[in-house]
């Protein structure tokens, strides 16, 4: 029941500010919905024994955010920038041993890169392309739509194990419905919705959602697996955390907007 209530709450509310939201905005909730990311991610990284500065992370993903939206600054120096300040302040950490020193800088850079690099499309997806709006609501739905399928599937008639190592639940039956599911409620929505964007870009960005949403959700899996931790954090009743939430539609963004980028230029 809780799972059902917080979808009645969040859906609705996410959809509004997709659709209305303006750029600024927008930004501003891609960066409170990726620091969020970043604080459970950092608790799944404590959880390792891994000893890591939150305040740096929280710091240079907002920079960062920002640096990529105004678009005037180069952003591949800067991140080198970035990177030799982490090592440097790294250094300094003279009550750790260098072991801790190493793998905190290391797991603080991969979370930066991670939550940023991955979120920030969504906001070009959106607001870049003339039916920006039309691709960003049929990304959520088919990830969400796919997610649920999956769940419901592998639950009921799943008996083969998708990935056992990382993730013991999923079941190929549950994988193969989340799929089919996601190309579904896309071409539906092609048909009845958004009846301009092209059929046939519609099923093959429906199928490599599918696929890629389903390897981001394994990805955060093995970081949970890892740690010993079921979900992230309990932030969400019935869903876990947002990072939870969150780990398909992180790897299916930069994807969606590779894709667009290819076929509109």
């Amino acid at each position: 029941m809780k799972r059902i209530l917080s979808a009645i709450i969040l859906i609705p509310l996410t959809l509004l500010a997709v659709i209305y939201a303006p750029p600024i905005c927008y930004l501003i909730g891609i960066g409170l919905l990726g620091t969020v990311c970043l604080y459970e991610y950092f608790g799944l990284i404590r959880a390792l024994d891994i000893r890591i500065r939150p305040w740096f992370g929280y710091g240079v993903f907002w920079i960062l955010l920002i640096i990529l939206y105004q678009g005037r600054l180069p952003f591949l120096p800067i991140l080198a920038l970035v990177l030799i300040a982490a090592f440097i302040s790294a250094s300094w950490r003279r009550s750790l041993t260098v072991r801790d020193r190493t793998t905190g800088v290391m797991a603080e850079f991969f979370g930066i890169l991670y939550i940023t690099l991955c979120l920030f499309p969504a906001l070009p997806i959106r607001f870049d392309f003339s039916l920006g709006l039309h691709w960003t609501l049929l990304a959520l739905l088919v990830i969400w739509g796919g997610d649920t399928f999956a769940l419901v599937v592998g639950k009921k008639i799943g008996k083969r194990p998708f990935a056992p190592v990382l993730s013991p639940n999923k079941t190929n039956e549950g994988a193969l419905a989340g799929l089919l599911a996601g190309i579904g409620i896309a071409v539906a929505l092609q048909q009845f919705l958004f009846t301009e964007l092209p059929l046939g870009h519609v099923i093959a960005v429906s199928i490599l959602l599918g696929i890629f949403g389903q390897l981001g959700d394994l990805a955060e899996s093995m970081i949970k697996r890892a740690a010993g931790i079921k979900d992230s954090s309990r932030l969400i009743p019935g869903h876990g955390g947002v990072l939870d939430r969150m780990d398909s539609l992180l790897f299916a963004f930069p994807v969606l907007y590779g894709y667009l980028l290819l076929i509109y230029g």
